[in-house]
């Protein structure tokens, strides 16, 4: 047994599938499956149970999981620990940070100039995708830091949430023009163009029980909007994803209404990682760079407090 199959083993177990755990990995799924049925009969115990749709840990590789999480955060942390020790120049390193598409909505031309006068030896490099990939590249070791809609944080992440977000109903301009509101109960009447699942967006659209809907599949926030302008149907996103959009009279965002639809806006790390030096400064700077822009205005939310921080904030009826 060595570092190298602990890891691989621990990226199948949360991802539930060798398929995405190779392609995390850069590995052929053969060489996946060789090392954890060597791993397997090291251990002289079965992992995984292996289904249609992936995998699924049993009770012995449950109970290996948590061992292993123990050992890769000790591991983690004592070469975070000698990497400070020895450097004699500051904190230095590359954060990779994963945001919702437009990520344009989530730091500005300040964020990265701050960072650069104030700590030049940090360098971020940003990601953009829908919220299920980046949740994927946060469990998988690939990003540092996710700012995510509502994910299904368990064990594994830790999130820490900022702000709420209304939704919009999208539609081309003119259709609604003698009408400020969209409710939802007529959201089925024309179709819906929507992410795939899993996304927070279907789940609060199921939640509707909007009957025999019609829906569009679009991962890509840029074609959503044009379908829309087009007339195809209605779109569902958050105002700061269209904002160019409306100002250039492409669309409208019409807030629904009975029920609105909200999510909350959240940072996340991993568990099971301890953040690096440079990762805790970014994720400082992030945090002020959404909350100063929400109160400039810049940002269409609402700002989470102390007090609000275990609210669900996923739906919620109109004033």
């Amino acid at each position: 047994m060595d570092l190298r199959q602990i890891k691989t083993f621990v990226h199948i177990a949360e991802l539930r599938s060798y398929t995405k755990a190779a392609a995390f990995l850069y590995v052929s799924q053969p060489a996946l499956s060789r090392q954890m049925r060597l791993l397997e009969e090291e251990l002289d115990t079965k992992l995984f149970h292996r289904h249609g749709h992936g995998v699924e840990l049993t009770a012995d590789g449950a109970a290996f999981l948590e061992r292993c999480h123990e050992l890769l955060a000790d591991f983690e942390q004592l070469r975070h620990d000698f990497k400070v020790r020895t450097s004699s120049t500051g904190v230095t390193g590359t954060v990779s940070v994963g945001l919702p598409v437009p990520s344009t909505r989530f730091i500005s031309p300040r964020f990265l100039d701050e960072l650069r006068a104030s700590y030049p030896g940090v360098s971020v490099r940003v990601v953009e995708g829908f919220s299920a990939l980046l949740h994927e590249w946060l469990i998988s070791g690939s990003l540092d830091l996710a700012v995510l809609f509502e994910p299904r944080t368990g064990k594994l992440l830790t999130s820490e949430p900022l702000l709420v977000e209304d939704l919009f109903a999208i539609v081309a301009r003119g259709r609604r023009k003698n009408r400020a509101l969209f409710d939802a109960s007529d959201l089925g009447a024309k179709p819906l163009i929507l992410p795939h699942r899993p996304h927070v967006i279907r789940d609060l659209v199921d939640g509707l029980n909007l009957k025999e809907a019609e829906v569009v599949e679009i991962d890509s926030t840029s074609l959503m909007i044009e379908l829309a302008r087009a007339g195809v149907g209605t779109a569902i996103l958050p105002q700061g994803s269209v904002d160019t959009a409306v100002r250039a009279g492409d669309v409208l965002a019409l807030p629904i209404v009975n029920p609105a639809l909200s999510w909350q806006v959240m940072v996340c790390q991993s568990s099971v990682r301890p953040l690096t030096p440079a990762a805790s400064i970014v994720l400082g700077l992030l945090r002020q760079e959404i909350t100063s822009r929400v109160r400039a205005g810049d940002w269409t939310a609402r700002l989470i407090g102390a007090e609000g921080r275990a609210r669900n904030g996923r739906r919620s009826q109109a004033p």
